[in-house]
C-alpha cells in the first residue's frame, strides 16, 4: 500500500480509505498529517465506514478521542484521536500511548505531529496535501 495517489475527487479519497481499510489486520497506528482541510477526517471516515458501513462518524475535534466497537474480528475496536488542540505535554496525561500495537485494535491520529517523542516507531504515515476543493496528493508510508 505504500505509494503515492493523486486523488481527483472526494469519492476517489474514499476509494481509497477503504482500500487501507481492507489490508488492515489490528494493531496499527495510523498517523494523519495535512494543513485543515486536506481531507484527514474524510479519510479516517472512510476507514470507519469499511468496519461500520452504517455508522454516523463524527470528528472527534473536541472530545480529543472518539471509539467506535467493531465487530469483524480481530479487530473489536478502532480509536480516531484528533489532536489538533492538544500540546505535547499533554499526551502523557491522556493515556493515548497505551492504545498503541495492541492486536484487536486500530488507532487513527489526526495531527500526529502532535504527538512529538511519543510517536510510535511502528506505524503507518498518511501525509495529505490539498491541491484544491476536490483533488489531493496522499503519500502512504508504513514504518517499522
Amino acid at each position: 500500500m505504500n505509494g503515492t495517489y493523486r486523488l481527483k475527487s472526494v469519492e476517489k479519497t474514499k476509494d481509497l480509505g477503504e482500500r487501507l481499510a481492507r489490508t488492515l489486520q489490528g494493531g496499527e497506528v495510523l498517523c494523519f498529517y495535512g494543513e485543515l482541510g486536506a481531507g484527514k477526517t474524510l479519510f479516517i471516515q472512510s476507514i470507519i465506514h469499511f468496519f461500520l458501513p452504517k455508522k454516523r462518524v463524527l470528528s472527534p475535534t473536541f472530545i480529543i478521542v472518539r471509539h467506535y466497537e467493531i465487530a469483524k474480528k480481530p479487530i473489536h475496536v478502532f480509536y480516531h484521536l484528533d489532536l489538533y488542540r492538544v500540546s505535547g505535554e499533554d499526551i502523557p496525561t491522556l493515556g493515548i500511548v497505551d492504545l498503541f500495537h495492541r492486536p484487536d485494535t486500530i488507532v487513527a491520529i489526526e495531527w500526529a505531529d502532535r504527538m512529538g517523542q511519543y510517536l510510535p516507531k511502528k506505524r503507518i504515515d498518511i501525509r495529505m496535501n490539498r491541491i484544491n476543493e476536490e483533488e489531493r496528493i496522499v503519500t502512504i508510508w508504513k514504518k517499522n
